[in-house]
């Protein structure tokens, strides 16, 4: 699919470009650029887009995406509003192509660097065992500069290049297609069914999203996403009930209207379906957990 380019602007004299953002949520676009990216989510949650591969994010997210590999990270709907008092933080790290073709990656001890960085062309998730020890380390890179925050970055790439534990994210089909003017669509669509996954939303309203007739957009969509679109919202919203499970003061019936089930039953086989368990079994396992 195609995404908008982004032109990094790193100094002349740098191999990389390390940034902090504080916002009250996440706003880049569905994008890509030449550089590796390492970013470190300090503060926020909501869902991560990389490629064909869609997940959720929290605080302590930290993921490597190699060239041209389109990506953003999209906060959930509740930073959105008028009266939200949430913000997002995130430290992101962006280095030419060049670093993994000469100097201290090109050594023979930077062999499994080497290999970390050509895994990145899919992007990958870090353990959280793994981020919990970068956390620092990814802090640091902030307040240094010249050698000393390259070496810093080198240092932070050998010890994730051991995540044994690691997860590649968009599939081995997955090819980014410069020629192809997909990008407004794309954008579209994933911002619709973010906003109003908790309703019910038709087929034929989200293919008129689209600009493109039902059966029409249901192929693009399971092309692009390797899910049909039910299924991609039945995601969405079990990931929602799950979280409010854990942390409102609602009843199961509530929860799945909330969510966007209508019928009980329905969101109770689904619910058990994608988790294992029922919404009930669920909450009391959080219970013992946070007890």
């Amino acid at each position: 699919m195609k995404a908008l380019f982004e032109k990094i602007l790193v100094e002349e004299q740098s191999s990389l470009l390390v940034r902090r953002f504080q916002l009250p949520y996440f706003d880049a676009p569905w994008h890509y650029h030449p550089e590796y990216e390492l970013t470190y989510i300090v503060k926020g949650f909501g869902h991560r887009f990389v490629g064909d591969h869609t997940e959720p994010f929290g605080a302590g997210d930290l993921v490597l995406l190699g060239p041209n590999l389109p990506h953003f990270w999209r906060s959930d709907e509740e930073f959105y509003t008028p009266e939200s008092t949430h913000q997002v933080e995130s430290i992101v790290v962006q280095f030419s192509d060049e670093l993994g073709k000469i100097g201290l990656v090109n050594l023979p001890e930077a062999n499994a660097v080497r290999q970390l960085l050509e895994r990145s062309r899919h992007g990958i998730s870090f353990s959280s065992n793994v981020r919990q020890s970068m956390a620092l380390q990814m802090e640091q890179l902030t307040e240094r500069s010249g050698l000393s925050q390259l070496l810093n970055l080198v240092a932070i790439l050998d010890h994730l290049a051991t995540d044994a534990d690691a997860c590649l994210l968009a599939s081995d089909g997955y090819q980014l297609s410069a020629g192809a003017a997909d990008t407004e669509r794309m954008q579209r669509v994933l911002e619709f069914i973010m906003t109003n996954f908790r309703t019910d939303i038709r087929v034929e309203q989200i293919a008129m999203i689209a600009g493109m007739t039902p059966a029409a957009f249901c192929r693009y969509f399971k092309q692009r996403t390797r899910k049909t679109f039910v299924e991609y919202v039945n995601e969405l919203r079990i990931g929602y009930a799950r979280k409010l499970l854990n942390s409102a003061s609602l009843s199961i019936s509530q929860i799945g209207l909330e969510c966007g089930y209508n019928n009980s039953s329905h969101f109770h086989r689904q619910f058990k379906l994608h988790t294992g368990m029922t919404p009930l079994r669920y909450q009391s396992a959080l219970n013992q957990f946070n007890f």
